[in-house]
């Protein structure tokens, strides 16, 4: 290994993070509020990628325009699962809403086998397969395009829930629900906009990942995977810990992979995540909440 490879895996690694960042945001917006592990996100990730792979299709457009499209409709899909399905069982508990969600998981993904087969698909664009060097080392225009991204959503999402009207409801359902509800807070509507924004969220991760990476219906536990380790590495439900956390796992995948291999890239992101379980239980930022 040579510092140079050693130097490569680390950038690129790095900026793979803020693809991390962006499909883990959701998942750790509704668990912040809620103390739901959504179980479905992942699906909701390949979801967004197949609408997306639709509607370039059918209207010619550049995926991009696509996912201006599919982000309000995966807001709606979100919005309708919460109020719908998730609300009326959560005031049982999260077991009977953890179980309604592994449902729902298992009703998109043979959905989406139905609909489109169970062969991979992937999504592209003039740029998607193009790079760029920087330090004197390739790096694809999709990583640098991903961490960008990241830290607009990331910005644009702490300011939504610190500035505005409803992000202040859905800091004070976080934080007291029932004293929240007798001020006049209606909890379930605040549910519902959470997880849609969250859905919608994983509209621009869906897109991220068919132009990065192919997809399949089965896809989505394996990015959900992925997005738990985020979201724990940051800290259960902090926004700001889920940067740090995609960054983090970016970073630990791509230099272990250039030490050891690509083949190794995932135990390495794994292991780093069990030491700082160890070390820090409650993960970097130490608490949860959205704040």
């Amino acid at each position: 290994m040579t510092t140079s490879t050693l130097i490569a895996g680390a950038i690129n690694g790095l900026l793979l993070g803020g693809l991390y960042v962006i499909i883990a945001l959701g998942l750790s917006m509704v668990f912040g509020v809620m103390r739901l592990v959504n179980v479905t996100h992942g699906d909701l990730l390949v979801l967004s990628a197949y609408l997306n792979f639709v509607i370039t299709d059918a209207l010619g457009i550049n995926p991009f325009a696509a996912t201006l499209i599919v982000m309000p409709i995966l807001f709606i899909v979100g919005y309708g699962i919460q109020r719908l399905v998730l609300n009326p069982v959560m005031s049982k508990g999260m077991e009977p809403a953890l179980l309604m969600a592994f449902g729902i998981s298992i009703i998109a993904q043979n959905g989406m086998i139905i609909a489109w087969g169970g062969d991979s698909r992937s999504l592209s664009t003039d740029f998607s397969t193009s790079g760029v060097v920087f330090l004197g080392v390739h790096i694809p225009v999709m990583y640098v395009l991903a961490f960008v991204l990241s830290f607009i959503e990331v910005g644009a999402v702490y300011i939504f829930i610190n500035r505005t009207y409803m992000g202040k409801s859905i800091r004070a359902a976080t934080q007291d629900p029932q004293t929240a509800g007798v001020l006049g807070v209606n909890i379930n509507h605040v549910y519902a906009i959470t997880y849609g924004i969250g859905a919608a969220t994983a509209a621009l991760g869906g897109l991220l990942i068919g132009l990065t990476f192919s997809f399949a219906p089965a896809a989505g536990f394996n990015w959900l995977l992925k997005c738990f380790v985020v979201v724990v590495l940051g800290g259960m439900g902090s926004i700001p810990g889920t940067l740090a956390g995609g960054l983090l796992l970016g970073l630990t995948e791509g230099i272990g992979a250039a030490i050891l291999g690509t083949g190794f890239r995932d135990m390495i992101g794994y292991l780093i995540f069990l030491l700082v379980l160890l070390i820090r239980p409650r993960g970097l930022f130490g608490q949860v909440g959205t704040e």
